[in-house]
């Protein structure tokens, strides 16, 4: 096997399944070069990696700054950048996690529940601007704008800064994702993790004279309340990952879904013909091609996989795409098949740190992929490969442009 090999490259990134195979069959604990970290590819080990948080640290940001080697410019915002994002419950081992954890659940999913009126609504508005058209691009005209707009209504913000919202959590996804063709992807993502924290602190103390039944008004309660109650930073910190994440992964999963649909055309009729098939369908797309690539972790001691050891302090990636397509888990994995109902997938992580935005996101795909196969009948992929974003951790399609045919009445 490659010494070097780099899910990072452009090659891997487009389409890295065959590559990361070959790791998980000939060497499925791998130090990557170009990475400098340890690979894993096996669906036990990733699994086993995310369910021991205090063998592998999920706080990894402080690591990063302190290995980091830049320009000075670089490293002052690279600086700013750990001391902004540290704090974040993604970023959190135990005992600090323990604390944010529990607010953000009670709060973020006691509003799911009464979400899907306002997700069918938008879904709705979108599909109607898009009828008439001889084609559009899937993630620029639809995935990209519903998750903003869902996440802005649950958070009672203003629909008219979805603009400004999106470009901070690109620039966000750019250094949390780990882009290589932004050059000046540091300087921007601390200008823009700085605009959105100013914007989420003028939110929370209008919310703290004006409660409302919005997502920030709900954290502010279950905080308040909380046996360690949250600082004010805490909640700037809390809001601040809700609305990157909110928007990121969401529009991943539905514009990478709709493409892998439209590459199975088999399928897609599956899904045409039984749209109570939606639950099912959209963990099976997750499974297939989902839009996280990696998860990250540090290992707090030196740790043996596979007869490999991990020394104290180095970065192990945990490759849920091949987790996720390993042969020992599901059968003929790199079929797509959506009645397959893949229990256990970890497109969403594991233990302590299974994302608390899963359930907003399964919602979002399960309404909206359908609704647009049901509203262009004859939806099928355009002219050009669509474009791929630069990230290999927030990893997703930034354009799957279509050509639509007759759209249905």
């Amino acid at each position: 096997m490659d010494q070097h090999f780099d899910p990072a490259a452009s090659a891997a990134n487009l389409d890295p399944y065959a590559g990361l195979a070959q790791l998980r069959r000939d060497d499925p604990v791998h130090w990557s070069a170009g990475l400098k970290g340890w690979v894993l590819t096996r669906y036990d080990d990733v699994r086993a990696m995310l369910g021991q948080p205090l063998v592998f640290s999920s706080a990894k940001m402080q690591s990063f700054v302190a290995g980091f080697h830049g320009d000075g410019a670089q490293q002052q915002a690279v600086r700013a950048l750990g001391e902004g994002l540290h704090k974040w419950a993604v970023f959190a081992d135990p005992p600090y996690h323990t604390k944010l954890r529990p607010v953000l659940s009670r709060a973020f999913l006691s509003a799911i529940p009464g979400m899907e009126p306002t997700v069918r609504a938008i879904v709705d508005r979108l599909l109607d601007g898009l009828a008439g058209r001889a084609g559009f691009d899937v993630v620029a005209d639809f995935s990209a704008p519903l998750p903003t707009r869902v996440i802005l209504t649950l958070f009672g913000l203003p629909l008219s800064d979805a603009g400004r919202i999106t470009e901070w959590s690109e620039d966000l996804a750019a250094f949390v994702g780990g882009a290589k063709l932004i050059p000046d992807k540091y300087a921007r993502a601390t200008r823009s993790l700085t605009a959105l924290r100013d914007y989420l602190r003028a939110a929370v103390a209008d919310r703290r004279t004006r409660p409302g039944d919005d997502m920030i008004s709900r954290l502010i309660a279950e905080g308040d309340a909380a046996e360690d109650p949250f600082t004010e930073d805490e909640y700037i910190q809390t809001c601040t990952l809700l609305i990157f994440a909110g928007h990121e992964t969401t529009r991943d999963l539905i514009g990478t879904g709709v493409w892998s649909l439209l590459r199975n055309p088999a399928q897609m009729a599956v899904l045409r013909a039984d749209p109570a098939l939606a639950g099912p369908a959209v963990e099976e797309l997750l499974r297939f091609d989902n839009p996280v690539g990696a998860i990250v972790r540090v290992a707090l001691d030196d740790v043996e996989i596979a007869g490999k050891t991990i020394k104290k302090g180095q970065r192990v990636f945990g490759m849920l795409h091949a987790a996720n397509r390993d042969p020992t888990r599901y059968d003929d994995p790199d079929r797509l098949e959506l009645a397959r109902r893949p229990k256990g997938s970890l497109s969403f992580g594991a233990g302590i740190h299974l994302c608390v935005g899963a359930p907003l996101a399964r919602l979002e795909a399960r309404i909206a992929i359908p609704a647009l196969l049901a509203r262009f009948p004859d939806l099928a992929l355009a002219e050009g490969a669509p474009a791929r974003r630069d990230n290999y951790v927030v990893r997703g399609l930034i354009s799957v442009p279509v050509r639509t045919g007759a759209p249905a009445a």
